[in-house]
């Protein structure tokens, strides 16, 4: 998103139960609210619509994050990769928003609500109220506010209760209006999410930047015929004539004069177009440059707090030098400096790539219970042999808490998340992975729990 634009968020998200559970979501542009129904006596276990929520949001994430192009197409694959994970027989409401260069993208997967607010107008840009998958986009504003609703949330909230409460009001103060009314239904499903949009205060350009901007104006506009008068008249007054003896010599001195005058009138002008082709390319570089390195600079601070916002950061700042560097002469010091930093993002990219940071890993490091929930016997100390064999640390064997398991579960500590995606690839070529999660209770005397599945 272009520099000049603020983004504020407020979210409102209901008490979760055991048949219903909901989630407001959101990662640098990308937003998602998503509410998840089931009866009460068909739930396997207490947090399954918790889990699955949270492995649907994270495989959201992976996915969103890892495209090099953010567009409606690109991103929509993205939620249809998501959505699959989605049981039958669970209820959905799957609302998704992306801001991409002032460009919002939206999808509806069940029912749901986008509501935009853009001055004294209110409207909605797109709804639902069957089970597949709807998509829009639009250009936002400064000062836009977009809501993406749940079913339940808009069935508790009516339109004209969310419009009173979004009188010129900040996204804060909205949430905090309108959470009572959601709290006091019964209803673990009921989600929103407040996006505001704010155009930041420009800048005052420095003396030192005014001076520079001075320099590049005047050494890029062309010359009038005045101006380059005023430049060779000088030159030209210095010429000495000498005393012609004939008409003859008189005419040949004439015209080596003039071929004098034109060569030095054509070098003149090039210089002159020279100069201002340098001014122009100098002008670009200094807006196109700091743009990617800033992206840049922001992937390397992400990088021990978020992978896949440092990802995304590296992917714009390529993204910046691919489409620009052609701009650039061949061998010229901006294109050399272009090259280096292109150089050093693909770098970065390849050494976050989730196969590099696999390969990283050492799998003896990590300890891992697995457990029997299948009811077959010999189910766990098959695993256990199998993941010895990778090279795993497996330090017990047991029955699960119940033989109901569908597929087989991965839990690890978030001290250990980083393990996960190498846990879920390896366990993938010979069993069926149903659930992923890095929930694993931090008091818990090992790094992971597998638990195999029928």
């Amino acid at each position: 998103m272009p520099e000049d634009i603020n983004i504020s968020v407020a979210k409102i998200v209901s008490t979760p139960s055991q048949s219903s559970w909901s989630q407001a979501y959101n990662a640098g542009k990308l937003f998602a609210v998503l509410s998840l129904e089931k009866e009460i006596e068909e739930v396997p276990e207490k947090d399954y619509l918790n889990i699955l929520g949270k492995e649907l949001l994270e495989t959201l994430e992976q996915e969103f994050f890892t495209l090099e192009v953010k567009d409606l197409e690109s991103i929509k694959k993205s939620v249809q990769t998501t959505i699959k994970k989605i049981p039958e027989n669970v209820g959905c409401s799957f609302i998704i928003g992306s801001i991409v260069d002032h460009v919002l993208y939206v999808f509806i997967q069940g029912e749901g609500k986008v509501a935009l607010k853009r001055g004294e107008e209110f409207g909605i840009i797109l709804e639902s109220d069957k089970n597949e998958l709807k998509a829009s986009s639009g250009i936002l504003k400064g000062g836009d506010l977009v809501i993406l609703q749940t079913k339940q949330f808009k069935d508790i909230i009516s339109t004209n209760i969310l419009i009173s409460a979004l009188d010129h009001q900040p996204p804060g103060d909205i949430a905090e209006a309108l959470a009572p009314i959601i709290h006091k239904q019964e209803n673990g499903g009921a989600a929103a999410i407040l996006i505001e949009l704010k155009e930041k205060e420009e800048s005052q350009i420095l003396p030192d930047a005014q001076s520079s901007q001075q320099q590049i104006d005047t050494a890029s506009q062309p010359r009038d015929s005045k101006s380059f008068t005023n430049y060779f008249y000088p030159l030209a007054y210095k010429l000495k004539f000498p005393k012609l003896k004939s008409l003859e010599h008189s005419r040949k001195m004439f015209l080596t004069i003039a071929a004098v005058v034109v060569l030095v009138l054509i070098l003149a002008v090039f210089l002159a177009i020279s100069a201002q082709n340098n001014a122009k390319i100098e002008a670009a570089f200094r807006e196109i440059y700091p743009q990617a390195q800033k992206k840049y600079d922001e992937g390397q601070s992400l990088l021990d707090l978020n992978k896949n916002l440092a990802r995304d950061s590296f992917t714009q700042s390529l993204k910046i030098l691919n489409e620009n560097k052609s701009k650039f002469p061949k061998n010229s010091k901006e294109e050399k400096q272009i090259l280096v930093l292109l150089e050093k993002v693909n770098r970065e990219l390849e050494a976050s790539s989730p196969e590099k940071i696999a390969q990283n890993l050492d799998r003896s490091k990590i300890s891992i219970s697995i457990e029997n929930g299948s009811g077959l016997e010999g189910t766990a100390g098959k695993a256990s042999d199998f993941l010895k064999g990778k090279g795993y640390n497996i330090v017990s064997t047991a029955n699960a808490d119940s033989y109901n398991y569908k597929g087989t579960t991965i839990k690890v500590k978030n001290s250990t998340n980083a393990y996960l995606n190498l846990l879920k690839k390896d366990l993938s070529e010979k069993y069926t992975i149903s659930n992923t999660s890095s929930d694993l209770s931090q008091d818990s005397t090992v790094d992971a729990l597998v638990i195999i599945g029928k």
